[in-house]
């Protein structure tokens, strides 16, 4: 049997407005089984959702890996999507607890597993531990907000040069390409998510990723401010019109703006390219320039506007991504307090059946 294949994608990031959550889309709300995991750092929830979907991928089954947006390396969730199955970390800062308990979501409880009397005789530096990295991530939203207000700044500057009738023509040609002989059909679903975050690695795109196996797929690019988001934005509502679901994506620096859009139906992807991160155009169906609506003069004439801000808004955004960085150093360290008072014997063991619960849900959607 041919392994499945592994989707990456973040259901959640590190904003301007602190930490922004999509979890509500990670799966459907009538989903086969949705398994929350509750247990504190280093219990093992990262790893319990590898194996399994390990074991999944495995068997055939492709996987949706939702990585966690403070510590890329690890999973906040595991979507199955054939059998509408997730388990998701259901801790802080994403606290998710049942909507619909035993019918749909329940929890295993890693804690379960931990010795409570070592644990008791930690408590002062966990405690401290956890007040130090909670300061290291309000400082990261605060050099998140100046740049953003920076990054606004600079999309000023360029909207005084844009023209907006071409920006307009080229989103009604867009449209028009993309939905030609598309018939409209009820009203479709728009599942949102993060493709791409800002981690203490930096930032980190699964964009590759969510493109995977699509034929299609335009590349939308331009400096700030010249209607990249307003385009896609566009396109993704014609597309929930028409009926069709939708997968977006948004923008850490804004998690209401639109940076992505991928159009199953269409098998078709539209993307943006942006600094940090830039994409190849090579093979790409179009190449979309915004920049194309900006009147030069106007441009050369704010230069020096434009400039500043851009090396404001960098300075900012690296000070906001090492304040994350030291924010995951003392993570690191608040773990080692719970990992050695762990029973990991009894987590392999509920992974173990809770595997095999899985495996039988593939069976029931067989038969």
């Amino acid at each position: 049997m041919a392994g499945g294949k592994i989707k990456h994608v973040f259901p959640g990031g590190n904003t301007p407005q602190g930490f922004f959550s999509y979890y509500d889309y990670v799966i459907p709300i009538d989903a086969t089984r949705i398994f929350l995991l509750k247990g504190g750092p280093g219990v093992g929830k990262s790893t319990f959702m590898k194996k399994i979907g390990q074991a999944m991928v495995e068997q055939g089954y492709d996987v949706e890996h939702h990585h966690c947006s403070s510590d890329p390396n690890s999973l906040d969730g595991l979507v199955i999507p054939m059998l509408n199955v997730a388990l998701i970390d259901g801790t802080a800062p994403h606290i998710v607890d049942p909507k619909h308990p035993g019918c749909v979501d329940e929890i295993l409880n890693l804690g379960e597993y931990w010795d409570e009397s070592k644990m008791v005789k930690n408590k002062a530096a966990i405690l401290a531990y956890t007040k130090e990295i909670s300061k290291r991530f309000q400082r990261a939203y605060r050099m998140l907000r100046a740049a953003k207000a920076i990054y606004d700044d600079w999309e000023a500057a360029n909207n005084e040069a844009m023209d907006y009738k071409l920006a307009n023509q080229k989103a009604t040609d867009l449209l028009e390409k993309l939905f030609a002989g598309t018939p409209t059909a009820g009203h479709g679903k728009n599942r949102k998510l993060f493709a791409s975050a800002i981690t203490p690695l930096g930032p980190i795109n699964y964009i590759d990723s969510i493109a995977a196996g699509l034929s299609s797929r335009y590349i939308i690019t331009g400096l700030p401010g010249t209607g990249k988001a307003t385009l896609l934005a566009k396109v993704a509502d014609t597309a929930v019109a028409k009926g069709l679901d939708i997968e977006t994506y948004y923008c850490p620096l804004d998690p209401l703006k639109v940076e992505h859009v991928i159009i199953p139906a269409l098998d078709t992807a539209l993307t943006t390219s942006v600094p940090p991160h830039n994409q190849p155009t090579r093979g790409a169906t179009a190449v979309i320039d915004m920049n194309d609506c900006l009147d030069k003069e106007i441009v050369n004439r704010l230069e020096t506007v434009t400039d500043y801000d851009r090396t404001a808004f960098w300075e900012f955004f690296g000070k906001a991504g090492t304040y994350i960085n030291e924010a995951k150093k003392l993570h690191d360290e608040l773990e080692t307090y719970y990992v050695p008072n762990i029973s990991f014997s009894g987590v392999d063991a509920l992974r173990d059946k809770t595997l095999a619960r899985i495996l039988a849900f593939a069976v029931k959607k067989i038969t």
